[in-house]
């Protein structure tokens, strides 16, 4: 780089990042450039002819190259001997035996479960490496095919006991990108290396350097040319880099009045040189001009910094702020762990804030007495008081509520049953022969809801079910299937959508699926012409049509049947009372499925089984991936990237722009940024039919871009469109927002949504936007609709007098509520979840020192708090040493506790205590039931106690570390309950 006669280090460098990434590909290897997370793509040096690992692992540890890793990937955790941590594997070595299978061991790899030994082969399954050797040599490697060196890493979760850090173990000059972003862990790492840092944040003295920093030209390419026009007179050698061979062509065409040159950096004087290359910035270095795309449409040449959702690890992870439900004194918000000695027993509590100054201070081992209650978003319940007993009468207030609704849906339920209707009995010819166009497998979900949906049709009454379930997740496969059983047995099939669209993809859905079988399907829209439409009526009332598919068109009173079914409503709540009022006319005494795309909680599902007929489908299907959801301010470089990303792996994009009156002057301003996409436009006072005209055309691949209103939020499935972009999400709700996201990621491609906001947002639009970029975990709507029920209420299934009470006590603890009354009504017994209370002075709990997370400390607790048995106990505890190492002696205690409370309630135990001289179990019952010659040989003094029933074992010899073992063998002795 002719601009820079010697390297600077110990010196601060203004430079773009375009000549940053210049200056650093210069370096000689091996040498390391730290960036943000966010930063790492534009890092890429292939352009300048030289490669770089971006966040290296132990498998490039030694080599002399060039280095790119995050911050936080530098701080990760990292082997002090790296050399024992990796396998270097090279046919033609010698691998003794014994010394490798050890290895393989110290590594984490387990025979026979990770790896299996044949003969003088070694197989690692979930690899997909073969080793075979002559002896002790090496002689073939297969990894996908075959190669002469391998280097085996340790398996996942190793890492965790590692003790020092990655930036540590990598050699030559540190390039700090943004050092102002950089944590402060990092700095004392850096001490004794040269380094260079490529921005203000440091206290390092400015390298002066003879370049002209270039201002973005915002989208105004005649003027870009006349620059570049006038550099290329002045005889410079000019590169614009661009991202993708589609803009690549683009530029072609725009600038075809200018030399030109392909040939690659450096390009030759007084010419163009276009270049692939992700990179930023403007720069004039002496002779050369360095461009790039994102510059000359960039508006600040600072690209905003994207929050992105971190998707629900585990939905039932708690973090701080989360507000729980204590059974007895209501609702309080999380804190933290806090770790407190009593009685010399060291032990981990949550912390629970209540209104005022209340606190709790509750054993981590009672995690399993709370609720979540989804207070996320801007709408936060109102806290319980300490002592007050308000929360036992509003509890109180809500039991009464549901024992009177329960009381009102026994009895619509009962009328229902017993109503007479049609029974749909298997036909095992003509059964399986829908079954064989599917091309997907069932989901455990879709499988249950289809069996409950046959139930139905075979039972001898009318059926009146409603599917349930994320965007995407099959209820049509279940609705088709149900379709076929009906039509077998010779009657029609009536299908009510909402919008012609769904109409037109529903009919092709079920024409694809019947095809090749005597089934007729009419489609009933504003698309069919007068002719085919008189030819469905008429086949409707001859019966030569099967299964009709439309909108409220099904509804008009010259629509006759000769033998109606079943008939299926999709979005029911999309329709009008008229229209309602009509479809209850249609379904009397015929078999009626709804389906709806707003998921139920599940806790309000189980409230309603054996009472209102519901399945819910919440697994997604196999190869469905997450939406990775975006908040960033609006900025037009990131909506450019965002559409060309998508055109270039062969999609389509959804663009939000909720405003009617401004949506073509914004179509105008895209077509202006993304010359390279066609866009359309629709919005809801376009007449209906140019509406669905132009959604088509979309589908059929006439447009790359649909710019909409949220009249989007409900339309076609276009597996095609995985990128969605949504001006001002900050004023759309969480229902809204949760509608209009679920249009992209329908498939197995990864999908994106950008969810774009003013700069400075209110903390409640903050919490809302962050609520649905956290809640980008596939089937997680569940917990969006549990909010959303709480905020909105919940008419359409509960009644809108309840919702007061679900407000006061949360939707889960008022369905359980619900649940209690169906049950007691039924005569049939409530079941009693028995708990069982250990009080010992033992020091139990997983210190920080072991996992430093809280958040991931909170995860664990709530992970073993969940655990229903030992087995699954085990599991978690093998899944923790694989992840952080071996158990501290406090964690074993803990874990010991934990299963010693699992066999207690097994057993028939409630209570565990400890005394000054004893330690006292009382059971549920009396007589107790257990081995009496073992209990007379027992090696400790046992008493047996009548009041309380139970027993004592006395504490002489014992030690408070031999408590959960001694006890859990002396259960042992005990038969289950």
């Amino acid at each position: 780089m002719a601009a820079v006669a010697k390297t600077p280090y110990g010196h601060r460098v203004e430079l773009p990042q375009v000549a940053r990434a210049l200056l650093f590909s210069r370096e000689e290897p091996p040498a390391l450039l730290l960036t943000t997370e966010d930063r790492l793509g534009l890092w890429d040096l292939s352009a300048f002819k030289r490669g770089a690992y971006v966040n290296p692992g132990l498998e490039a540890f030694g080599e002399r190259a060039l280095f790119v890793m995050s911050y936080e990937e530098a701080l990760s955790p990292f082997p002090e001997d790296p050399e024992a941590w990796r396998l270097v594997l090279e046919v033609g070595r010698t691998y003794p035996r014994g010394g490798l299978l050890e290895r393989l061991s110290r590594m984490g790899y387990a025979r026979d479960e990770d790896f299996v030994v044949r003969g003088e082969v070694l197989e690692f399954s979930d690899l997909g490496l073969r080793l075979e050797f002559f002896g002790e040599e090496l002689e073939r490697i297969r990894y996908k095919e075959d190669r002469r060196r391998y280097v085996l890493l340790p398996k996942v979760g190793k890492k965790e006991a590692w003790t020092s850090k990655k930036l540590l173990h990598f050699p030559g000059p540190v390039y700090l990108d943004l050092p102002a972003l950089a944590p402060k862990e990092v700095w004392p790492l850096l001490e004794g290396r040269a380094v260079v840092a490529f921005g203000a944040g440091v206290e390092l003295p400015l390298f002066p350097l003879p370049v002209e920093t270039l201002p973005p030209f915002r989208g105004r390419l005649s003027e870009a040319e006349g620059f570049i026009r006038k550099a290329l007179e002045e005889g410079k050698r000019v590169h614009l880099f661009v991202r993708h061979p589609r803009s690549l062509e683009y530029f072609r065409r725009r600038f075809q009045g200018l030399p030109l040159s392909f040939q690659g950096y450096p390009g030759p004087k007084g010419a163009l040189t276009l270049l692939l290359g992700s990179l930023e910035g403007g720069v004039v270095l002496g002779e050369e001009v360095l461009l790039t795309e994102a510059h000359l449409y960039s508006f600040s040449g600072v690209r905003p910094r994207l929050r992105r959702g971190q998707g629900v690890e585990d939905v039932g992870a708690l973090r701080p702020g989360d507000y729980l439900i204590h059974p007895e004194h209501g609702i309080g918000q999380y804190l933290g762990l806090e770790a407190r000695e009593v009685l010399g027993a060291k032990r981990d509590y949550l912390v629970l804030k209540y209104r005022g100054e209340g606190r709790l201070y509750l054993p981590v081992e009672d995690l399993a007495l709370l609720k979540r209650h989804p207070g996320t978003t801007d709408d936060p319940p109102e806290l319980s008081s300490l002592g007050k007993n308000e929360w036992q009468r509003a509890k109180e207030k809500a039991r009464r509520a549901a024992e009177e609704l329960a009381g009102r849906l026994l009895v619509l339920y009962a009328k229902r049953k017993a109503a007479q209707g049609r029974a749909f009995p298997p036909l095992p010819d003509w059964d399986p022969l829908i079954e064989s166009g599917f091309p997907f497998e069932l989901t455990p979900d879709q499988t249950k809801a289809l069996e409950e949906v046959m139930r139905d049709l075979e039972a001898p009454h009318p059926m009146d079910r409603l599917i349930s379930g994320d965007v995407g997740f099959g209820k049509t496969e279940v609705a088709l299937r149900a379709a076929h059983r009906v039509v077998g047995h010779g009657a029609q099939v009536a299908l009510l959508v909402p919008t012609t669209l769904l109409a037109e993809q529903h009919g092709k859905t079920f024409r694809e699926r019947f095809c090749g079988l005597p089934v007729r399907v009419g489609v009933l829209s504003r698309f069919t012409s007068e002719k085919e439409e008189r030819a469905i009526l008429e086949g409707l009332r001859t019966g030569a049509v099967d299964i009709v598919i439309g909108t409220h068109r099904i509804l008009q009173p010259d629509v006759a049947f000769k033998d109606l079914g079943l008939l299926i409503v999709d979005e029911e709540h999309r329709f009008g009372v008229a229209q309602k009022e009509r479809i209850r006319e249609l379904k009397e005494g015929v078999d009626t499925l709804y389906l709806s795309a707003t998921p139920i909680p599940r806790t309000l599902y189980s409230a309603f089984v054996g009472l209102k007929d519901l399945s819910s489908i919440q697994t997604p299907p196999p190869g469905r991936k997450p939406i990775q959801t975006f908040l960033a301010p609006f900025d037009p470089l990131v909506v450019r990237e965002a559409i060309l990303d998508e055109l270039e792996r062969g999609g389509k994009v959804f663009y939000i722009h909720d405003r009617v009156a401004s949506i073509e002057a914004r179509r105008r301003y895209l077509e202006r940024l993304v010359p390279e996409a066609r866009f359309g436009v629709v919005h809801g006072q376009m007449p209906e039919a140019v509406v669905e005209e132009t959604m088509l055309a979309f589908q059929e691949g006439a447009f790359d871009v649909l710019v909409g209103t949220t009249i989007l939020e409900s339309g076609l499935d276009i597996p095609e469109a995985n990128t969605i972009l949504i001006e001002r999400a900050d004023r759309l709700g969480l229902a809204t927002l949760y509608q209009l996201r679920g249009r992209v990621g329908r498939r197995d491609r990864e999908a994106y949504a950008y969810l774009f906001h003013p700069p400075r947002l209110t903390e409640a639009a903050e919490k809302r936007l962050t609520a649905i970029a956290d809640l980008s975990d596939l089937g997680s709507g569940h917990l969006l609709a549990q909010k959303d029920m709480e905020i909105r209420g919940i008419g359409n299934l509960l009644g809108p007098e309840q919702h007061g009470h679900i407000r006061a006590v949360s939707l889960e603890v008022y369905t359980e509520l619900l649940e209690e009354a169906i049950l007691r009504l039924k005569g049939q017994a409530v079941p009693e979840t028995r708990r069982v209370v250990v009080d010992l002075a033992v020091s139990a709990r997983i210190p920080e020192t072991y996992i430093p997370s809280l958040e991931k400390r909170s995860l664990w607790y709530g992970r073993i708090s969940e655990a229903k048995g030992l087995g699954e106990l085990s599991r978690l505890e093998r899944r923790l040493r694989a992840e952080y190492g071996p158990l501290p002696e406090e964690a074993q205690r803990f874990f010991a506790l934990e299963r010693l409370k699992r066999l207690a309630q097994a057993k028939g135990v409630l209570s565990i205590t400890e005394e000054l001289l004893y330690i006292q179990l009382v059971f549920s019952h009396w007589p107790l039931d257990y081995d009496a010659q073992a209990f007379k040989a027992f090696p400790h003094r046992l008493e047996l106690t009548q009041y309380p029933p139970g027993l004592r074992l006395v504490k002489k010899g014992l030690s408070p570390d031999q408590y959960p073992e001694v006890l859990a063998e002396l259960l042992y002795l005990f038969k289950d309950r």
